[in-house]
């Protein structure tokens, strides 16, 4: 099973860095006590340079395999429909606007292999219907559904005091909710074929940034429900896999887009609480958070990080639990789960304090 798999291959790892670093140290408890440590520590990261340039293999007979996929309209579910249905994937692309622009390239794209769903994931009517939609298309035929990937999401930028309550509920309810009710509605035909689970979450569920804080609820909660699911279906041998991107070029990294969003959200809150706050202050904050998002998100031109990541997890050899995308986004990653909270409240507040025009 892919779990012992690469649980053995990370003991692999962990031995071989304890008896490298043994040749450079004396034979003394402390420093073998560190050695083990130090090992311990390195061992993720070595694995994880070596599985990002090592060649990628994909599952034998993908003319057998559907798989659904959510968040279809645009980003990374757009881009990775396009992939496996080049693979010779039977996917079911589940779109909002199933009339839409970003449907109607699929279409024009893609094979006839490649259905559109309409799909809102908070609809509980939307997600049955798929479900259907798919159990009688597949019946009689050659394909199982192999997996479902949970990739809709959506995001918006605000302090939690002009945060409003039903943007909480819509934000959780696309990021988290929504693909525990999709999964519940596909997994006796998982259940079937002993497929997988694949479920978007982000750097965001490991760490919490100031003015996403519905975002990063959203986002925690789907790593629980991850990790929950995934030990109560091994024992129908289905797998659940995450994948936890840093910040990408997308429609909802996008400078104009954030600005919008903050914007709207701050009409929204209460006059008492506007004039709290002192006079500019949300130009400021609009200006800061667009440019941060521009400056710290990774290049258009990276988004196949994470569409290769999608793609192996929902039909490669040797899946891995977590995928965290691309090097750089890794140690990123690393880097910003590794702060304390001392650390981050201060850089936050340093921030803050940054004129709103400066140039960077």
């Amino acid at each position: 099973m892919y779990v012992f798999d690469n649980l053995l291959k990370k003991v692999v790892v962990f031995a071989s860095l304890l008896i490298f670093l043994n040749f450079f140290v004396w034979n003394n408890l402390v420093f073998n006590f560190v050695l083990v440590v130090t090992a311990f520590c390195l061992t993720d990261f070595v694995f994880h340079v070596v599985w990002h340039f090592v060649t990628k293999e994909m599952l034998p007979d993908l003319n057998d395999k559907a798989v659904f996929i959510t968040g279809c309209d645009s980003g990374f579910g757009h881009k990775l429909a396009m992939k496996l249905d080049k693979l010779g994937v039977t996917v079911f692309a589940g779109c909002l606007f199933p009339e839409g622009d970003g449907a109607s390239q699929l279409k024009k794209s893609c094979s006839d292999r490649l259905n559109i769903i309409q799909l809102d994931v908070m609809k509980q009517e939307h997600v049955d219907k798929a479900a259907e939609i798919v159990t009688s298309t597949l019946q009689n035929r050659s394909e199982k559904l192999w997996a479902v990937v949970n990739n809709a999401g959506i995001a918006s930028g605000s302090e939690v005091e002009w945060t409003p309550m039903e943007e909480y509920d819509r934000i959780i309810g696309v990021n988290a909710t929504g693909p525990a009710m999709v999964t519940k509605a596909f997994l006796p035909l998982l259940r079937k074929s002993k497929g997988r689970v694949v479920i978007v979450t982000s750097i965001l569920g490991r760490t919490t940034f100031p003015g996403l804080s519905a975002y990063c609820m959203s986002k925690y909660a789907a790593v629980a429900l991850s990790n929950a699911l995934r030990r109560e279906v091994l024992k129908w041998s289905i797998s659940v896999h995450t994948i936890q991107p840093w910040f990408y070029s997308t429609n909802i990294t996008d400078g104009k887009t954030v600005a919008r969003d903050i914007k709207r959200n701050w009409d929204k809150a209460p006059q008492s609480v506007r004039d709290d706050y002192e006079e500019g202050y949300i130009n400021k904050y609009m200006k800061l958070g667009s440019r941060t998002m521009e400056l710290i998100s990774r290049p258009e031109s990276a988004v196949y990080e994470v569409v290769d990541a999608l793609a192996h997890a929902a039909i490669g050899k040797n899946p891995k639990l977590h995928y965290v995308p691309g090097i750089i986004g890794y140690i990123q990653t690393k880097i910003c789960a590794a702060m304390s909270d001392e650390v981050v409240d201060m850089l936050s507040l340093i921030a803050e304090k940054i004129p709103a025009d400066k140039k960077t």
